[in-house]
């Protein structure tokens, strides 16, 4: 299963993808949950403390590779996704592995 959440800000993301994340993990489901936010805080809502979050490796600029298949680009990784999580993926209560995208590199123009 693959569940994506979104919303606009303050409407309780972070929240609501931490809890369903929890209680997949505790019913012996494999949980990765990915952390793009450009406020990260799901690692806080995963039950991780400030100084674990701290020490959560982002995931690397060009990990990620744009490819054209008939005539649209799709996203994938570099590498596979079992070593991506054992070398980046922090893990959290509940049996969930934490992802964190990165953090933006700053304003650029345009």
């Amino acid at each position: 299963m693959k569940l994506s959440v979104s919303g606009k800000g303050g409407s309780g993301k972070t929240t609501i993808s931490g809890t369903l994340a929890r209680l997949a993990g505790r019913q012996g489901r494999q949980v990765i949950a990915i952390d793009a936010d450009t406020n990260p805080n799901l690692a806080l809502t995963l039950g991780l403390g400030a100084a674990q979050f701290e020490d959560t490796p982002p995931l690397p600029h060009g990990l990620m590779q744009h490819k054209q298949v008939d005539g649209e680009t799709v996203l994938s990784l570099s590498r596979p996704v079992a070593e991506v999580t054992a070398q980046f993926g922090k893990q959290c209560p509940d049996d969930v592995r934490l992802i964190m995208v990165g953090s933006v590199r700053g304003a650029a123009s345009g």
